[in-house]
């Protein structure tokens, strides 16, 4: 059993941070990262093609709380996304204009003003936050002109390989997401005028074949009560990992999630599924890696591992994941992680 084994791992995660280079990082007792993990289970692996969905689920849920998300506040008006004055290609202003807590997710595509934008990082926004000055990359090379006042939401996630380049916060990060998007939208046929993300998605071939793949998959949360996540792989390779603090909130996520791991999924030919044994060590090997913590955005704290092997990148709340997102890195490349705010860690 998953869960058995990552008890196990707990008594090593001990040893490794009791030393004295312990104090840059989180403590070990209540870490929210392990106390989730703790209870985690993959479930069976579903495939469709070259894509593989292991889901992942929970014993015990430790995070009711009822998170409003982009669609949500967007739907009721409660949240206003903006370009900064004059337009500001790594930030967007958003203000929270409710009572309600609002999670924003890493590599939501915000659509709209001068250029399409995709999220860096979760946000957590307060209610009443306002003004709040976003990291973003742009995912339209080829525009720079008003369309609209506000960004909207056409309801689309960043690939995997584009949310874990976001993620990355490095000074190459910027170039690197236009060459991943330039290099997809040549591969899928995709001819867009200003280079845009989205076009691969509006794609009338592109659409048909990601509307099959949801048909086949869009049901894994509803198959468990207690599913608060998945793991992804391509042509036998994992992917990327998402786990959040209730089923709720990944059942209201999900179908972004599917439907960009879906867009992955036609872009490669190979087939090969995504091996169970793999997707539990990379979860174990979570209660064992040391993190960083830092202030959120604005609510919050976000924890951080990263290295050849994975980038790991967690939001809490209260001293809970709201959300984790994991991603298998190559590891013959060395990864430079830039912050976007001046780190402080917990002693």
């Amino acid at each position: 059993m998953l869960k058995k084994s990552i008890m196990m791992s707990v008594a090593l995660a001990v040893v490794m941070l009791s030393g004295p280079q312990a104090a840059s990082f989180s403590k070990e007792k209540q870490h929210p990262v392990r106390e989730m993990v703790k209870r985690l289970e993959l479930g069976k692996p579903v495939s469709h093609g070259n894509l593989t969905i292991i889901p992942i689920h929970m014993d015990r849920v430790l995070d009711g709380t009822s998170y409003s998300t982009l669609e949500d506040a967007l739907e009721k008006g409660w949240i206003t996304m903006t370009e900064v004055e004059g337009g500001r290609v790594p930030q967007v202003k958003i203000s929270n204009t409710s009572r309600h807590l609002i999670f924003l997710m890493g590599g939501e595509i915000l659509t709209g003003c001068r250029q399409d934008r995709i999220l860096a990082g979760d946000v957590l926004l307060a209610p009443g936050t306002k003004d709040l000055l976003v990291p973003v990359y742009c995912v339209e090379h080829g525009r720079w002109n008003q369309t609209t006042g506000h960004f909207y939401s056409k309801q689309n996630l960043g690939t995997p390989a584009l949310r874990a380049k976001a993620q990355e916060k490095s000074p190459a990060a910027q170039r690197e997401i236009w060459a991943s998007i330039a290099e997809q939208n040549r591969k899928l046929g995709v001819t867009s005028a200003s280079d845009a993300f989205q076009q691969a998605f509006e794609n009338e071939e592109n659409r048909a074949l990601i509307q099959k793949v949801e048909k086949r998959l869009i049901d894994i949360p509803r198959l468990h009560a207690d599913t608060v996540g998945v793991v992804i792989g391509l042509n036998g390779r994992m992917v990327s990992v998402d786990i959040f603090a209730n089923p709720g909130l990944f059942a209201k996520q999900w179908p972004k999630i599917l439907r960009s791991s879906a867009l992955s999924s036609i872009e490669r030919t190979k087939g090969g599924t995504l091996s169970r044994d793999e997707a539990v060590e990379f979860l174990r090997s979570l209660m064992d890696r040391k993190y960083r913590s830092k202030t959120g955005l604005d609510l919050g704290f976000e924890y951080s591992s990263a290295d050849t092997d994975a980038n790991i990148q967690a939001l809490a709340y209260e001293e809970r994941v709201v959300h984790l997102a994991g991603f298998p890195q190559e590891k013959a490349r060395l990864k430079v992680i830039r912050d976007w705010t001046a780190e402080t860690y917990e002693e």
